[in-house]
C-alpha cells in the first residue's frame, strides 16, 4: 500500500521539477533576449546621437540653420549652430515678426510665395530675399517643405533651412559684371591655360584676328599671335609680360598691337590660367610718329630742324672711318632781315622757303640740309676724302643766293656768308664742329660777306684770353667767388610758384662774363662739378630762406650739366644739402637737358630713378633745343617739362608751331607731367600759351633774374604769400 501511494507522489514531484526547470530556462532566455535588445537599443540611441551631432556639425559648417513652422501657433522655431560643439541656439518668432525685417521690395513676393506653399499650390518653398541684420541688409536663401497637411491640403507643419548667401550673391554680381566687361571690352581679351589653349575669347579678339563669329575655344593662342621670346621669359619668371607686336593678317597691312599677359593662380585643385589683353595701337603710333616728325621738322621750310641735324651729325661723326672727312657748311643769309622788316613776316617766310628749295637742289641725296634757325641753314655733306667738293659747293651756293628773288611783286636781293668746318680736323663731335663752322661764318661776314671761309684756330679770337679766363674761373671756384641770382617762375594769375637759380661771374679784368662763355669752359675743364655742388648748396639754403619768409610751398630749380650727372658724389651732395638745411628733397627741382643722355644713358637713367625715389623733382630742361626724343618723356621719370623759348618765336603767327606745341602739351598732360614755358616776353605769347593749357611761366614779361635778397624782400613784402 505504501509503495502504491508513494509512486504517484514521486511522479508529481518529478513533473513539478521539470516545470520549474523549464520556467528557469525560459526566464534565462528572456533575460538574455532582454539584455540583447537593451544593448541594441543603447547602440541605436548612441548612433542616433552621433548622427544628430554630425548633422549639427554639417549645418554649422555650411552656415545653415533649421527652422520649423507650426500652424497651431503660427510660430517659427529657428535652431542655429554657431559653434562646433555645445547646444544649438533657439529663437521663436511669428511670421509677421519676421516679415517686418524683410526688405520692403521683397515683402510682397515673400508673402505671396509663403501663402501659396501653405495652400499647397507649390510643393516646395524656395525664397531669395533681403533680411535686415543689425544696420545692414543681408541676402538669405529660405528653403522648406510641408511635412503634414490637413485634409483640405493646408499645411500644418513646415520644416526647412535658411542660409546667409550675401557673399555668394556679391560674387555672382561681380562675375556677371566681369563677364559683361569681358564681352563688351574694346580691348581684345583671351582666357587660356598655361599651355596656351584658349578657354574663352571675346568678340573684339575674334574681330581682331578676322574670324568674326567663329568659335576659337580649344585652339592654341599661338596659332594667331607670335609672342617675342623676351616677353615669354618675363612671363615665366615674373608672371607678367608686355610687348608691342605686329599682327600680320592676310591681304591687310600689319596691325601694331600692345599685348599684356598675366598669370593668375587658381584656387586649390585647379590649374593656373593666363589672361591676355591686346590693344590696337595704330592711332597711338601714328600720333607719336606725327609728333616725332613735327619735333624734327622746321615749321616754315619743312627741312629738318636743328634737333634732327644734331642727331644725324652725331651719328655720322661716330661712324666716320679713318681717312674720310665730313664737311659742314654753316650758311647765313645776308640781307634777310631787311626783307623781313620791310615786306613782313609772310614775305620773309616765303623767301626762306624759296631759298631752302634752291639750296636743296644743289645738294646730293646723300647730303643733308637743315634750318638752324632764323636766317641760318646748315649743310652736312656726305663723307669724302678731300675738301674739294665742299669748296666748289660753297661757291655754287653763294652764286645761287646772289640771284634776285620775286616775293609778292617785289624783287629782293640777298647774299650769303658761309663758314666751313671739317671733321675730324676741326672737331670730332657735333657741338664743336657746329661752333667752329659758325665761327668761320662770322669770319666770312667780317671779311665783307658774300664769301666762304674755312675754320682756322686763329679765328678763335682770344686764344690767350680763353686761357686767362680758365685760370680766373679756377680761382673763382676755389674762392667761392661766383654768385647766384634767381629768376622767378609764376602762375597764370601772376603768383610765384618758385624760381630758377642762375650763376653769375664778375671779374675785375673782364667785367661780367656771360654764362654762355664761361659755362663751356667750366665743362671742358671739369670745374662744372664743383660749381654744381655750390649751386646745389645755394639752392637748398634759398629754400630755407623761403621757409623763413613764410613761403614754404615754393621750390628752387637748379641746373645739372651732363658732366655733373656722371659725378659719383652728386647724389650724396644733394641729400646732405637738404639734410643740413632741414628741407624736403621735393623742394629742389633738378633741371636736366636732353643732351645729358647722349653718353652713359643707362647710368644716368639709373641715377635719375634713385633721385626720384629720394623725392627730388626732375625737370627736362630746354625741351625743343637738344635732341628732343619723345622716348625721354616715355622712359624717364620726369615730373616737369620746360618748353624752350625757341618754340615761342613763331607761335603767334605760325599755325604749325602752335600745333606742334599743342601736341607736346597734350602729350605731357597725358603722361602726368607739368609744363613750364620759359622765355615768355610778350602778353600775346602768354595768351597763346594760356589757351594751350600751360599754367606756369618764366620770362622777362614777369621778372628778370634778380638778387636773392630782392626776391626774399618781395616775398616778405607780400606777407609770405606766393604773390
Amino acid at each position: 500500500m505504501s509503495d502504491t501511494q508513494s509512486d504517484p507522489q514521486a511522479a508529481e514531484l518529478a513533473l513539478m521539477q521539470r516545470r520549474l526547470e523549464r520556467e528557469r530556462a525560459a526566464r534565462k532566455a528572456a533575460e538574455v533576449l532582454l539584455s540583447s535588445k537593451s544593448d541594441e537599443l543603447y547602440l541605436a540611441l548612441q548612433q542616433a546621437s552621433e548622427s544628430q551631432r554630425q548633422l549639427e556639425l554639417a549645418l554649422w559648417a555650411s552656415g545653415e540653420a533649421i527652422w520649423e513652422w507650426d500652424a497651431a501657433k503660427d510660430t517659427f522655431l529657428l535652431r542655429s549652430f554657431s559653434r562646433a560643439r555645445g547646444e544649438p541656439a533657439f529663437s521663436d518668432e511669428t511670421f509677421f515678426d519676421l516679415l517686418r525685417l524683410v526688405h520692403p521690395d521683397d515683402v510682397e513676393s515673400t508673402s505671396l510665395i509663403w501663402g501659396m506653399h501653405l495652400a499647397g499650390n507649390h510643393e516646395t518653398l524656395d525664397l531669395l530675399l533681403r533680411f535686415r541684420r543689425g544696420d545692414s541688409w543681408r541676402w538669405i536663401r529660405v528653403r522648406g517643405q510641408a511635412v503634414t497637411r490637413r485634409a483640405d491640403g493646408w499645411a500644418e507643419r513646415v520644416v526647412g533651412t535658411v542660409k546667409d548667401v550675401s557673399r555668394y550673391r556679391a560674387a555672382e554680381d561681380a562675375l556677371r559684371l566681369m563677364a559683361s566687361a569681358f564681352a563688351s571690352s574694346r580691348d581684345a581679351m583671351v582666357v587660356m591655360t598655361e599651355q596656351w589653349q584658349i578657354i574663352e575669347a571675346n568678340q573684339t579678339f575674334l574681330d581682331l584676328i578676322g574670324l568674326r563669329q567663329q568659335n576659337v575655344g580649344g585652339d592654341s593662342f599661338c596659332r594667331f599671335i607670335d609672342l617675342p621670346e623676351a616677353m615669354l621669359r618675363r612671363l615665366r619668371d615674373q608672371g607678367f609680360g608686355r610687348a608691342e607686336i605686329m599682327l600680320n593678317r592676310v591681304h591687310e597691312r600689319g596691325l601694331p598691337l600692345e599685348i599684356s599677359i598675366n598669370r593668375f593662380a587658381a584656387q586649390a585643385g585647379n590649374a593656373p590660367y593666363l589672361i591676355a589683353t591686346l590693344r590696337d595701337i595704330s592711332e597711338r603710333r601714328q600720333a607719336a610718329s606725327t609728333l616725332e616728325r613735327l619735333a624734327r621738322e622746321d615749321a616754315v621750310t619743312r627741312l629738318p630742324n636743328r634737333h634732327a641735324l644734331q642727331e644725324v651729325l652725331a651719328v655720322r661723326l661716330a661712324s666716320l672711318v679713318p681717312g674720310k672727312l665730313i664737311s659742314l657748311l654753316f650758311i647765313d643769309l645776308d640781307g634777310f632781315k631787311s626783307v623781313n622788316d620791310s615786306l613782313g613776316h609772310e614775305a620773309g617766310d616765303s623767301l626762306l622757303q624759296i631759298v631752302a628749295g634752291q639750296l636743296q637742289a644743289e645738294l646730293s641725296s646723300q647730303d643733308m640740309l637743315a634750318r638752324w634757325g632764323g636766317d641760318e641753314f646748315v649743310a652736312v655733306l656726305h663723307e669724302s676724302e678731300t675738301t674739294q667738293r665742299s669748296d666748289k659747293l660753297a661757291q655754287r651756293l653763294l652764286h645761287v643766293l646772289r640771284q634776285p628773288i620775286a616775293i609778292g611783286g617785289h624783287l629782293t636781293g640777298i647774299s650769303g656768308s658761309i663758314g666751313i668746318a671739317v671733321a675730324p680736323d676741326d672737331g670730332d663731335d657735333a657741338g664743336t664742329l657746329l661752333r667752329r663752322a659758325d665761327v668761320a661764318m662770322y669770319a666770312a661776314k667780317r671779311a665783307g660777306r658774300d664769301q666762304a671761309r674755312h675754320y682756322h684756330p686763329d679765328l678763335d679770337s682770344g686764344g690767350l684770353q680763353r686761357m686767362r679766363l680758365i685760370a680766373l674761373l679756377r680761382q673763382a671756384v676755389e674762392r667761392n667767388a661766383l654768385s647766384f641770382v634767381a629768376q622767378p617762375k609764376v602762375r597764370a594769375d601772376g603768383g610765384l610758384s618758385g624760381c630758377e637759380l642762375l650763376i653769375r661771374w664778375h671779374t675785375e679784368e673782364y667785367g661780367a662774363v656771360s654764362p654762355v662763355q664761361f659755362i663751356p669752359l667750366a665743362e671742358e675743364t671739369g670745374l662744372i662739378v664743383q660749381i654744381g655742388h655750390q649751386a646745389i648748396r645755394e639752392a637748398a639754403a634759398l629754400v630755407r630762406e623761403f621757409d623763413a619768409a613764410g613761403a614754404d610751398q615754393l621750390s628752387v630749380a637748379v641746373n645739372l650739366s651732363p658732366l655733373q650727372l656722371q659725378d659719383p658724389a652728386l647724389e650724396q651732395v644733394l641729400l646732405d644739402s637738404c639734410r643740413k638745411q632741414g628741407i624736403a628733397p621735393q623742394r629742389l627741382q633738378l633741371e636736366i637737358t636732353e643732351s645729358a643722355f647722349l653718353d652713359n644713358k643707362l647710368v644716368i637713367e639709373t641715377l635719375l630713378l634713385r633721385l626720384k625715389q629720394h623725392g627730388f623733382t626732375l625737370a627736362l630742361d630746354d625741351f625743343g633745343t637738344g635732341y628732343s626724343s619723345l622716348s625721354y618723356l616715355r622712359d624717364l621719370p620726369f615730373d616737369v617739362v620746360k618748353i624752350d623759348r625757341a618754340f615761342l618765336r613763331d607761335i603767334e603767327r605760325d599755325s604749325r608751331s602752335g600745333k606742334l606745341l599743342a601736341g607736346i602739351v597734350d602729350l605731357c598732360h597725358a603722361l602726368g607731367m607739368a609744363l613750364v614755358a620759359e622765355g615768355v616776353e610778350t602778353a600775346s605769347q602768354l595768351a597763346v600759351l594760356t589757351a594751350l593749357g600751360l599754367s606756369e611761366f618764366q620770362g622777362f614779361l614777369f621778372h628778370r633774374p634778380m638778387a636773392q635778397q630782392d626776391l626774399l624782400g618781395l616775398l616778405r613784402h607780400a606777407g609770405g604769400e606766393a604773390a
